[in-house]
């Protein structure tokens, strides 16, 4: 789940409002950008069928949804995949054929789509517009993973700039990531070249000058990774 850590599991769950009877409810996998295509990767665990969640499910104001899995498809086998998705009718935005092929499938993030039918008074079925979750990323993955600073060397230097720092992380892409520093309205970057980012997991770099070059005490700023592409940042530390 969303909310999940390290001492505390999560899942991912839903509210019908206005609403209180059984119903129906197809969990399916769609791209993390509009418009909302059939992804190929599927779902996995009970009641999952052709890469979706199905199921009926009795009265109760929040549903949650504790056994699912993510399946990842290799991408030689992705066009197999959207043709089974169009095959079972795994499309709950009826995107039309051509645009589902339109253009590569990002195989780093998926959401799901969450489609619930209710029962009427009059026994009719009416199905409800279909929702989808915050995107989910692949943590494998360099390019959308979470920024983690781990360790650094030291956490000072002058307000000149120009200290050579180490720091040690988790997984990134040595062309799109940057080394941060802040305070208030001020910003500076770390200086370093793509050969100083080392396996994917450490980075040499000098600090950059603060505004103020002639401090009489120190200042504490933050320091964090960023990556540009998608302008996710890391949890802060003091420097």
């Amino acid at each position: 789940g969303e909310k999940s850590n390290d001492t505390t599991k999560t899942h991912p769950a839903i509210k019908v409002h206005n609403y209180s009877g059984p119903l129906r409810v197809r969990i399916s996998l769609v791209t993390k950008t509009p418009p909302y295509k059939p992804h190929p990767h599927e779902l996995v665990g009970k009641d999952c069928k052709h890469g979706y969640y199905e199921a009926d499910l009795q009265d109760r104001r929040v549903h949650s949804f504790q056994n699912l899995g993510i399946q990842c498809v290799k991408k030689k086998d992705v066009a197999e995949a959207i043709s089974c998705r169009l095959q079972t009718n795994n499309n709950p935005y009826n995107i039309s054929e051509a645009e589902v092929w339109a253009e590569e499938y990002d195989l780093n993030a998926v959401r799901l789509c969450f489609q619930a039918s209710i029962s009427l008074p009059t026994g009719e079925i009416c199905p409800l517009e279909p929702v989808v979750s915050q995107p989910i990323y692949d943590n494998r993955a360099p390019n959308t993973a979470e920024l983690k600073i781990c360790r650094v060397n030291k956490n000072s230097g002058s307000c000149r700039g120009g200290d050579e720092i180490f720091l040690l992380c988790d997984k990134v892409q040595k062309e799109d990531i940057e080394v941060r520093f802040y305070l208030d309205s001020w910003e500076g970057k770390g200086s370093f070249s793509q050969a100083d980012v080392h396996r994917q997991v450490a980075i040499v770099f000098r600090t950059p000058p603060y505004s103020d070059p002639h401090l009489t005490e120190p200042v504490r700023v933050k320091m964090q990774l960023r990556r540009p592409s998608d302008r996710e940042v890391s949890e802060p530390m003091d420097f």
